[in-house]
């Protein structure tokens, strides 16, 4: 056997070795399934126990994301605090990319590579801090992060290799407004409402999601108290306001975050991409290139044109239904219907088709460095010229099986990433009741798409003075 055989063979052992090494990780909803069986029957003590702290740091970020989260909704506010606080810590840090685990995720999978977390997820953090602030008694910190929010996201907008809509989180901008109105700072929640009401327009064009009414009248109410009156003039004009919704409520109010259901979920589908005849010669981002444009603009390709058929594994969301419907907050004898303030499914679903095109680039270059990995090992066998005529039968036999390890290998290993968040609901509503006074104990009535009620959930009771606003949140995985 010649020196440069057993240099292919050396190097297609290697490559094996580390694809085999790279590729055999278990899916991370896996790891989830039974944490997220117990969260959604409200066991968080039983969610806990069974959330898997990772090995590695490939899936660090996510544990400290989805233990944060149930220590949050467990009511352990500085316990969750500190889950996100590391969190937050190693996203920064993982955005300075690792030259060894790209070129891995190159070899084998993306999912070798630490995840990083969606944009959306990211900002989701703040607010889960801010309410945690909040339930400890610092509305302070929680101004802080919610403003951390979205200075983060129009980073993340800049540094993307892709062009991103979500850059700037609305409902985050709400509750910064609402959050400074509490405090009395009139001037500063005008500001947040006005950015709010600029982010829900870009909303309305790219999710779906309208302006809510609420966030109108409490910039039209607050221009009113500023002495805005050319303002509150075209508010009142342009969103066709009544005079009497103008009119601050007396007493207090009470301000429910509702969350419900849960955020869509990645899932592997696999596509068959045409390679033509002739583009073995072509650099390999610019055939990976034309395979994207290829997906985009399917044909019927003739049989002689196309010299293989590239199989690629891809992520793509999958939408988890929602029960609910509707949320009603009630107190008494006074009701009030929640807004959906915050779609995340949409939200989930669009960013991630913005990136679509740059995942494929990338996982059709993975994969059509391994095919031709494999072709070049067996073309390496068939052109020794060592010993030609007698051991010639045995050469090519060895090469094309070696080859087709690397190949076989290559197909085994190659898998979607499909990581994320799995715990973060669907959506979130607002629901506000002005209450007179005095302890209060609300409830929350949740509705189906038949208008029927299918449960009713028992809120804290809270204590209300005067112009004071109460924030409360719940989630239902309903």
């Amino acid at each position: 056997m010649g020196s440069r055989q057993r240099k292919y063979i050396s190097s297609a052992i290697g490559l094996v070795l580390l694809l085999f090494l790279h590729g055999c990780g278990i899916a991370y909803s896996g790891y989830m399934s039974h944490s997220l069986k117990r969260l959604e029957k409200g066991d968080y003590e039983g969610a806990l126990g069974t959330l898997e702290e990772p090995d590695s740091k490939t899936n660090k970020l996510l544990y400290h994301l989805e233990k944060g989260l149930i220590l949050h909704y467990q009511g352990q506010y500085e316990a969750s605090n500190l889950e996100f606080e590391r969190a937050e810590r190693l996203s920064d840090v993982l955005y300075t990319r690792s030259v060894s685990r790209e070129v891995a995720a190159l070899l084998a999978n993306d999912s070798v590579v630490a995840y990083r977390g969606e944009e959306f997820e990211l900002a989701l953090v703040h607010y889960y801090r801010a309410m945690n602030y909040q339930r400890l008694g610092d509305r302070q910190a929680a101004l802080v992060e919610c403003r951390k929010a979205n200075l983060k996201l129009e980073d993340y907008a800049q540094e993307a290799e892709y062009k991103l809509s979500y850059k700037n989180d609305a409902f985050l901008q709400y509750m910064t407004g609402l959050f400074y109105e509490a405090e009395g700072e009139w001037n500063d929640a005008y500001i947040s409402y006005k950015d709010a009401l600029k982010g829900y327009r870009a909303y309305n064009e790219v999710f779906g999601l309208q302006v809510p009414r609420m966030l109108l009248l409490d910039l039209a109410r607050l221009a009113n108290r500023l002495g805005y009156d050319d303002e509150v003039a075209q508010f009142v004009e342009r969103y066709r306001l009544g005079p009497g919704e103008l009119k601050p409520a007396p007493g207090g109010e009470i301000v429910v975050f509702i969350e419900s259901g849960f955020v869509p979920r990645k899932r592997q589908v696999e596509y068959s991409v045409p390679i033509m005849e002739g583009e073995q010669k072509v650099a390999l981002w610019a055939v990976s290139e034309r395979a994207v444009h290829r997906y985009h603009h399917p044909r019927v390709y003739h049989r002689g044109r196309v010299d293989y058929w590239l199989k690629v594994a891809l992520p793509e969301y999958h939408e988890v239904n929602s029960q609910i419907a509707g949320v009603r907050l009630r107190a008494g004898k006074e009701s009030a219907m929640a807004t959906e303030v915050e779609d995340l499914d949409a939200i989930a679903q669009r960013t991630f088709a913005q990136k679509f095109d740059t995942i494929m680039l990338r996982t059709v270059a993975r994969n059509l460095a391994k095919y031709l990995a494999s072709k070049s090992i067996e073309k390496a066998f068939e052109s020794d010229d060592y010993d030609k005529e007698k051991n010639k039968w045995a050469k090519e036999g060895l090469g094309e099986v070696l080859g087709a390890l690397v190949n076989l290998f290559g197909v085994a290993t190659e898998a979607a990433d499909t990581r994320s968040w799995l715990s973060l609901p669907r959506s979130i509503r607002i629901a506000r009741l002005p209450v007179t006074g005095g302890a209060v104990a609300p409830t929350l009535e949740f509705i189906d798409d038949r208008g029927q009620v299918v449960s009713v959930e028992p809120l804290p009771e809270v204590q209300v003075g005067a112009g004071q606003k109460v924030f409360l949140n719940f989630r239902t995985f309903r």
